[in-house]
């Protein structure tokens, strides 16, 4: 009973210092927005794909003394009266972004097409999460050789 106690303890507080990491992590990603016009008429880092949509396209860069496992980034467009046109989100494609490492972040905007990509004036990207990788090794052996 003590054992399970102990264990119950043990993962109780390993997922709060992990949600607690998780929140602080977030701060720690450096993401910067090309600044290569990437499409006539739109704003660096932005450009339109075959389908229409409007894209932003940039890199987040791992300022954590941890490996991440993922990061989510969310963007939104607005016009020039502060009209709120879309939203989208997207999260990096690695399986692991080590510390000072970087990876292309790619946000697709699928309701902004058409007339609606020169009405873009102003547009917000940030980070919203950073996942920790996890590790490989600490488990808990509760088995014996015998």
């Amino acid at each position: 009973m003590k054992v399970a106690a102990f264990i119950a303890a043990m993962f109780t507080a390993t997922t709060i210092v992990s949600l607690a990491t998780a929140s602080d992590l977030k701060d720690k990603v450096k993401l910067e927005i090309e600044s290569i016009g990437l499409h006539p008429g739109v704003d660096p880092g932005m450009y339109v794909c075959a389908l229409g949509h409007l894209h932003i396209k940039g890199t987040v860069q791992n300022g954590a003394n941890v490996p991440l496992r993922q990061v989510k980034v969310a963007g939104r467009a607005f016009d020039a009266a502060g009209k709120l046109l879309g939203t989208a989100t997207t999260t990096t494609r690695t399986e692991k972004l080590a510390p000072g490492q970087k990876a292309e972040i790619n946000l697709e905007f699928l309701t902004v097409t058409g007339p609606a990509i020169d009405q873009v004036k102003r547009h917000e990207v940030v980070v919203v999460e950073a996942v920790p990788s996890k590790k490989s090794s600490g488990a808990i052996n509760l088995h014996s050789a015998d």
